[in-house]
C-alpha cells in the first residue's frame, strides 16, 4: 500500500529481481577481470566484452525497466489501473473476489474504458476467454504477482470501491 491512504498499489515482489541483478553484476565484474587480465588473448577479450555488454549493460537496463514497471494494479477514488492494459472507472467494475484457482479476480460490467488504451495482446475476446476459465472473472492476478494473498488484495480493493 502506498503512503497515500486513498490509493492502493499492488507491486510485484522484487526479491527474485534483486537476485538476478546480483548475478548480472557478478557476471559483468567477471567480464571486466577477463578483459583486464587477458589483454593479448583475442578470444578472452571477446568473451569478456560480451559478458560486460550482455550482463552489465543489457541486464542493468532490463532490471531497471522491470523495477520501474513493477506496480501491476493501482486503485484510487476514480477506479483501478491495470499495468499495460488501462484504467477502468469503478462504475465499470462488477465484482472483485478470488477465483476457484485462488487468484484475485476482477469482473467488468463494461470493458470499453479499460481497453481504450489499445494495449497489445488484450482485447474483449481474451477477457471473455479468461472469464470462461476463471469462475466468471475477466482479469486474474496470482499471489506471486500481487505481493499479498489474493483474498487480502480483494478485501482491500472492495474496501476502496465506492
Amino acid at each position: 500500500m502506498s503512503e497515500d491512504s486513498s490509493r492502493i498499489r499492488f507491486v510485484t515482489p522484487r526479491g527474485r529481481l534483486f537476485a538476478l541483478g546480483a548475478v548480472c553484476l557478478a557476471a559483468a565484474v567477471l567480464g571486466v577481470f577477463v578483459v583486464l587480465l587477458n589483454g593479448d588473448n583475442v578470444l578472452a577479450l571477446i568473451a569478456g566484452t560480451a559478458a560486460i555488454g550482455i550482463f552489465g549493460v543489457g541486464g542493468g537496463v532490463s532490471i531497471i525497466n522491470q523495477l520501474r514497471h513493477s506496480t501491476i494494479l493501482r486503485a484510487d477514488a476514480d477506479g483501478i489501473r491495470v499495468a499495460k492494459i488501462g484504467r477502468a472507472p469503478w462504475a465499470d467494475i462488477d465484482r472483485i473476489g478470488t477465483t476457484p484457482q485462488g487468484e484475485l479476480g476482477v469482473r467488468f460490467r463494461r470493458t470499453d474504458a479499460l481497453l481504450a488504451g489499445g494495449a497489445s495482446g488484450t482485447d474483449a475476446e481474451s477477457l471473455r476467454a479468461t472469464r470462461r476459465t476463471s469462475g466468471g472473472y475477466d482479469l486474474t492476478f496470482a499471489e506471486r504477482e500481487l505481493g499479498t494473498t489474493p483474498a487480502e488484495a480483494a478485501r482491500k480493493l472492495r474496501a476502496r470501491q465506492p
